[in-house]
């Protein structure tokens, strides 16, 4: 893990992604279709499900992640977060957490496949009981179903959980690395959850990332809402304004709606990396080729803009190449563009390489683990997106 500093529920089935836009024509129908009737096939047959002996059946709120939660909240791969009907001390929360891979599918996932084991799944369902207290008591899900039914972004999905049964558990390692183990307490409590929907796509949600279907919707731009790009939100583009140009964003008049800016299409009006809004060309920096105009890179929020800017405030870059030894310490930025990396220690030896990015942690090959960049965020929140794969000896 690495740490740097940075200064600065309305879903229908058949329009997830069009979001009352005008004139947008890339709803995947198929999917949408597919998804609601298996979720509609599970709901009904857990009607006729009893909970395992010993478990107590459990009910789950709401979910939610990201620039949904307060403080912020990006993982460093999608966590869903909310809580669990009080099954402790009525007065603390119990929390629900839902973790997937970036790379999670849609379809329908058996949650045994993990283990009961934190470290080793890649679909998770897990909570505490008294979360934040000196009791508290972590409970794994061992067996049942995951559906995700639907996905507009690895942050933005709608899904069930079927017959799942959590254990109590209790951590267990590896306790050092970024993804921590858990195993089952022999004889302990048991919970059961008969079926529970979550759905955190928010209005005018998108994907920003390169060959998504909400990338470059017609007249509308994806602008990125995370560091690494691969949550976004819709934007209306009504204006030619390119690279650089002053622009302004106008706020929808009615809900449901996108703000409307006077960019050209995939051009983001933004003041993140300005005192002023300008028009920045948007960009998926896991691209091979970027295309970001003459001058510029794929930098944070996968916008484009000069390495001059991103200097004086912070970001750090290295001539390294990926697998290179880098010049310096820590560094934001390595190798080139379509092949860019982080150069960290991750060893402690003193000496940093450069790191290729990567998003999945189902991507990081046999005796790898996804390390990432902590970006801190204000009142205590974090963007953990930006991902690199190494060795960690495991």
């Amino acid at each position: 893990m690495t740490t740097r500093s940075l200064g600065f529920r309305a879903w229908r089935w058949n329009a997830v992604l069009c979001m009352a836009l005008t004139g947008c024509a890339v709803e995947p129908q198929q999917q949408e279709s597919s998804g609601q009737e298996q979720q509609q096939a599970l709901r009904q047959q857990s009607q006729s499900l009893t909970p395992p002996a010993g478990c107590t059946e459990i009910t789950m709120g709401d979910l939610a992640n990201g620039i949904q939660l307060t403080p912020v909240k990006y993982g460093n791969q999608p966590t869903y977060q909310g809580t669990f009907s009080a099954f402790g001390d009525p007065a603390v929360a119990d929390s629900a957490l839902i973790r997937l891979d970036v790379n999670t599918a849609p379809g329908l996932h058996d949650l045994a496949a993990g283990g009961a084991n934190l470290f080793t799944c890649e679909q998770c369902v897990y909570g505490y009981q008294d979360a934040g207290t000196t009791g508290q008591k972590l409970f794994v899900a061992d067996s049942g179903s995951l559906l995700l039914a639907l996905k507009v972004s690895p942050q933005q999905t709608v899904g069930a959980l079927y017959n799942v049964t959590l254990r109590e558990s209790v951590t267990a390692a590896p306790l050092g690395a970024p993804y921590r183990g858990s195993a089952v307490v022999p004889g302990g409590e048991c919970k059961w959850i008969r079926f529970e929907t979550w759905n955190t796509v928010r209005t005018a949600g998108c994907d920003p990332r390169e060959g998504s279907l909400t990338a470059n919707p017609p007249g509308h731009t994806c602008v990125a809402d995370n560091s690494f790009a691969d949550d976004g939100t819709l934007e209306k583009s009504e204006g030619t304004k390119t690279q650089g140009a002053a622009c302004t964003s106008t706020p929808a008049a009615e809900a449901n709606h996108p703000a409307t800016t006077d960019c050209a299409q995939g051009f983001a009006c933004t003041d993140l990396l300005s005192a002023d809004a300008q028009c920045l060309k948007t960009c998926d920096p896991m691209a091979a080729v970027p295309g970001c105009p003459s001058g510029t890179l794929c930098g944070v929020y996968g916008l484009c803009i000069e390495q001059s800017v991103l200097e004086p405030i912070g970001f750090a870059f290295d001539p390294a190449l990926i697998g290179q030894t880098c010049l310096g310490g820590f560094a934001e930025f390595c190798g080139v563009e379509g092949a860019r990396g982080v150069c960290a220690d991750v060893t402690g030896s003193g000496v940093s390489t450069c790191l290729a990015y990567t998003r999945a942690r189902s991507e990081c090959g046999p005796g790898e683990e996804l390390g990432y960049v902590n970006y801190p965020l204000s009142g205590g929140g974090y963007d953990r997106g930006s991902g690199f794969c190494y060795h960690d000896g495991l």
